[in-house]
């Protein structure tokens, strides 16, 4: 067989993650993943052996990652954790504007469309979800929220009022929701800039 061009590997997990966003994974096929990503039909066995389910996997991995790059790249222009709370929820809320409310979060839909049913997505789904919990508690200890244990917590707390309001607000098609929710956890995080790392302003001698 050819091998693939390069970018198809990209296109088709591409496509499956808006797919996956809108549909869930029983609501995706795997022909509609390929056509969507206009690549070459040899070459989806090719790139992913284990077909539509393994595709899935990579694309619930991949949206974690870019999760995880979103929540530093925020963290890093956000001098609070109140501030950057109100910076994450307006990101899910203008996704959701942009989208028609016709988008959730893959890894949300993958797990309840799929999880417990397969053994592979429920544990791509299950290492997302802890990237992203491990990923929100180090921003929050950045933030000085200690112990490691409360920031987890409050990590755990907020994932689950942002993904809780999104599928919330698609079934109420309007950001009521989100703007409901954000109001009542907003005042749980600290208003204040974060705390200097000892020793940050010392100087050599």
């Amino acid at each position: 067989m050819a091998r693939p061009k390069s970018d198809s590997r990209e296109k088709i997990l591409a496509s499956a993650h808006r797919l996956l966003c809108r549909q869930g994974y029983r609501g995706t096929g795997l022909a509609q993943i390929v056509e969507e990503a206009d690549a070459p039909r040899g070459s989806v066995y090719y790139l992913f052996p284990g077909g539509k389910e393994e595709i899935a996997v990579e694309a619930v991995h991949l949206a974690a990652v870019n999760s995880v790059r979103h929540i530093e790249a925020t963290r890093a222009s956000h001098p609070t954790a109140r501030a950057w709370v109100s910076a994450m929820a307006d990101h899910c809320s203008r996704h959701l504007m942009e989208t028609g409310f016709s988008e959730g979060l893959p890894i949300t839909t993958v797990t309840l469309d799929s999880v417990p049913g397969s053994d592979a997505l429920a544990a791509a789904c299950r290492d997302a979800y802890r990237t992203l919990v491990a990923s929100l508690a180090e921003t929050l200890e950045h933030y000085g929220i200690t112990p490691a244990e409360d920031a987890r917590s409050l990590a755990m707390l907020l994932l689950g009022a942002l993904e809780g309001s999104m599928v919330l607000a698609r079934a109420d098609q309007s950001l009521t929701p989100c703007r409901l929710i954000l109001q009542q956890i907003l005042p749980l995080f600290p208003d204040h800039p974060a705390p200097e790392k000892p020793g940050a302003d010392s100087q050599p001698h």
